[in-house]
């Protein structure tokens, strides 16, 4: 079983392209290393980001992004245990999205009330990764 951690954010500044680019490349080096995978999506104001792996690694992972100052508000939309990774293969995608997509988004993400999802997760979210710009 993997661990699941779903939050949403907001920036407390809007991030430039080169410091989403950087913040992906630490997360990605990080990721790989206490073997956690996911995608991180942002509109520019907003960051919403799915968190797997063990359950020990994604909670202490997620103790550093609450106290990280570029955003604040950080909620926690659901921890779950999963049979399998939704983003096996993902060190940490980035997606940039649109306000308007971004808000898409948050109503695909799960709730708690939500055991189990109708449809995995990864294919709720397909759409916003397919039509993205990719960080």
């Amino acid at each position: 079983m993997f661990y699941q951690l779903i939050y949403v954010s907001r920036a407390v500044a809007p991030l430039s392209a080169e410091e989403m680019q950087s913040l992906i490349t630490h997360a990605r080096n990080f990721n790989s290393i206490h073997h956690i995978t996911g995608v991180l999506f942002y509109d520019g104001e907003h960051f919403a980001q799915i968190l797997e792996g063990a359950e020990n690694e994604v909670e202490s992972l997620y103790a550093r992004i609450k106290a990280d100052t570029r955003h604040r508000q950080v909620t926690t939309v659901t921890r779950t245990r999963r049979p399998r990774r939704e983003y096996p293969h993902w060190g940490m995608a980035g997606h940039l999205l649109a306000a308007a997509q971004f808000a898409e988004l948050v109503k695909c993400l799960p709730d708690e009330t939500e055991q189990p999802a109708p449809r995995s997760l990864r294919v709720r979210l397909e759409p916003f990764v397919a039509h993205s710009q990719r960080l």
